[in-house]
């Protein structure tokens, strides 16, 4: 991808040189507009052309925006967000982030799965810890190439237009980003000796529903494929989150053994 078209508008999705520009010692944000008066966007989708306006907004609001109050957006599953963080923010804070749900995911797996963690071995806590967050490091590798594949066969154009390298880390910054769902596990574990096996059970269940949505938000908010598929789309990634669920419930089926 060329320096060019590096940045999106977060609105429309549509490519743009820059999203600010600098005067002296002040910015001023950009808008996704026309340079010319008959001048429109090029889209590619399955080899043939659909030309597309510009949608004359601000280009990126984001850019005056502290992380944490786009974190937040892009938990409450607004698009805009998504686009920003894939696309035109500094990702190096989002691997942080995703480092540690990843450890936050793994540790309530880990206690999921002790009926009594408090009286457990460490040694067996601190393996079943490992084990859990190399099955989940498996699960996002799994579910980045269930995407690639998906948008492969979908939007082939568009793969070999942003180029193997780049289409592959946009895939994975959107699994990165719907597992930030995965911090609504951290009040299960505040208060897992409050509730019932029911409860938890509900809780887990709705944070696997927002995960999902978020998932599928981002993908879309990706802009891969063309909005005639768009429902294509929609039902590939809920049938691959439901392909990796399954194998996940099957890989830890196989690890259960090590832990009771």
């Amino acid at each position: 991808m060329t320096e060019k078209s590096r940045f999106v508008c977060i609105n429309c999705g549509h490519r743009v040189k820059e999203l600010f520009k600098k005067y002296s010692n002040s910015l001023k944000t950009t808008q996704c507009v026309r340079k010319q008066t008959k001048c429109v966007c090029i889209k590619l989708y399955f080899g043939f052309s659909i030309l597309q306006e510009k949608c004359h907004q601000i280009t990126d609001k984001y850019i005056e925006f502290e992380e944490f109050i786009i974190l937040i957006d892009a938990l409450l599953l607004d698009s805009f967000a998504f686009r920003h963080i894939i696309y035109n923010g500094e990702f190096k804070i989002y691997w942080k982030v995703s480092l540690v749900v990843l450890l936050l995911e793994s540790f309530a797996l880990c206690r999921q799965k002790l009926s009594d963690p408090s009286q457990t071995d460490v040694h067996i806590h601190e393996k079943g810890f490992y084990t859990y967050a190399l099955q989940n490091i498996g699960d996002y590798l799994l579910m980045t190439l269930l995407l690639l594949m998906i948008t492969a066969t979908l939007s082939i154009e568009w793969m070999k237009k942003m180029g193997v390298r780049n289409f592959t880390l946009i895939i994975f910054k959107v699994v990165l980003i719907s597992n930030l769902s995965k911090f609504f596990l951290l009040p299960i574990l505040v208060w897992r000796n409050n509730t019932t096996v029911f409860g938890r059970s509900l809780h887990h269940l709705l944070v696997m529903g927002h995960h999902l949505c978020s998932l599928v938000l981002a993908y879309e908010a990706v802009g891969a494929t063309k909005k005639v598929f768009r429902w294509w789309a929609f039902t590939l990634v809920v049938l691959a989150f439901i392909l990796k669920e399954t194998t996940r419930h099957f890989v830890a089926l196989l690890l259960e053994d090590n832990f009771t």
